[in-house]
């Protein structure tokens, strides 16, 4: 019986890459039907661009801007990529306009506390934000202040959430664009696999670099009495290591370049 022809690892790569960015774009078209960024007062034609930017980076497509009809021209030449975000962006009066279409309001702000007392600004860091909420079902809306004075205190009041960003206590407050990208920063982080989780080769690869690490140190005449121990670590390391197929197949490659320059070498002696 013929034996079925082997993958080459190359095609097997393309393909792990593939399987990837389909996931990722459709793991972000979920999010982009349950997630909303809400600008409230924005008063920079700058940020609002760039918060559409970092919008489309994530993979969001749905802004809501509070307090302003407009959308000036300053924003579309800094929401690079992004002007189908800006062109459909939906305008309200007020929050409370929100209230029936989302199941979670959100704001965000630089003043913290954490005196149960104060409970309509007792936060969460975004990390611990969507751990919490990520999963949860219905609709989310991400509120994001006033470049001058923030959210006031009615309107953090109409919100079923709060997040803080950690940042230096003597100057805590970020720029609009910037709070914004990084909330969906983990949003997106907590959602994709990134690359250094890809999936890991397998015992059995690791067994045959060892035994290839292990003819490479033969060809030089490493010291037979130092062999288990260095064997011993050689183990213990990629196993810390937690190498993936591509790693794998690239330090295969290296110590077979080596073994097979060391044989000819020897050949020629």
């Amino acid at each position: 019986m013929s034996q079925s022809k082997k993958t080459r690892p190359s095609k097997l790569f393309r393909e792990k890459e593939t399987n990837f960015r389909d996931s990722v774009i459709s793991k972000l078209q979920t999010l982009s039907n349950k997630v909303s960024v809400v600008l409230v007062g924005p008063k920079y034609g700058g940020n609002i661009g760039a918060v559409s930017r970092s919008m489309n980076n994530a993979g969001l497509h749905d802004l809501v801007i509070i307090g302003r009809d407009d959308i000036p021209e300053e924003a579309y030449v800094y929401g690079m990529h992004s002007t189908d975000i800006l062109d459909s962006a939906r305008h309200f009066s007020s929050l409370n306009d929100l209230r029936e279409e989302f199941n979670v309001i959100a704001a965000s702000s630089s003043e913290v506390t954490f005196n149960g007392r104060k409970y309509r600004r007792l936060s969460y860091s975004p990390e611990e934000f969507w751990k919490i909420y990520l999963k949860a079902k219905g609709k989310i809306a991400l509120v994001f202040g006033r470049e001058d004075d923030g959210l006031r205190n009615e309107e953090i009041e109409g919100c079923d959430s709060f997040i803080s960003i950690p940042a230096n206590p003597r100057y805590p407050v970020y720029n609009l664009s910037h709070a914004v990208t990084i909330v969906l920063y983990e949003m997106v982080r907590q959602t994709i696999r990134s690359r250094s989780q890809m999936p890991l080769t397998s015992g059995q690869n690791v067994d045959l670099l060892i035994e290839q690490i292990i003819e490479t140190l033969d060809l030089i005449k490493y010291p037979a009495h130092k062999r288990k121990n260095t064997e011993v670590m050689l183990r213990r390391l990629l196993s810390r290591s937690r190498l993936t197929e591509t790693e794998f197949h690239k330090l295969m490659g290296i110590f077979r370049y080596i073994i097979f320059n060391l044989d000819d070498s020897d050949e020629k002696n």
